[in-house]
């Protein structure tokens, strides 16, 4: 799992990406290059009390980029066994690898974008608990 906050910056905006806000709003340089088969829009509803996640993918790669509100992450590298707990708020990137399994929990009203290198594949999407600490 790789965490990054955008910078806020001016234009040009910086290879690695970044945020410009103005009067006419914000534009935000999430990834330049690279192939994306897949990009959705999610919505997190706090009064839902749900959580997003609690799976794996064994052979995607996801990022996903927050817009506005605030979300806890939950990440299990199934590998290592690292686990990492994350506060995410607008301008966020978290970038995860295959077998990174990832659960979201909305702390308020939040919105984000995910891309993938992979079309979405209910074969390749395995169930984990990882949701002890979001809830």
């Amino acid at each position: 799992m790789q965490l990054r906050r955008l910078p806020v910056t001016s234009p040009p905006i910086p290879q690695g990406g970044g945020r410009v806000r103005s009067a006419a709003g914000e534009l935000a340089k999430i990834v330049d290059g690279g192939s994306y088969r897949y990009l959705a829009y999610l919505e997190f509803l706090p009064e839902a009390g749900r959580p997003r996640g609690n799976h794996y993918h064994a052979a995607r790669t996801e990022t996903l980029y927050v817009i506005s509100g605030r979300l806890r992450g939950v990440f299990l590298d199934l590998d290592s066994g690292e686990r990492v707990e994350a506060l995410l708020e607008a301008g966020d990137l978290v970038t995860l690898a295959p077998r990174c399994a990832h659960v979201f929990q909305a702390l308020e009203r939040a919105q984000a974008v995910e891309l993938a290198d992979r079309p979405y594949d209910p074969a390749d999407t395995f169930p984990c608990a990882v949701s002890d600490a979001a809830s």
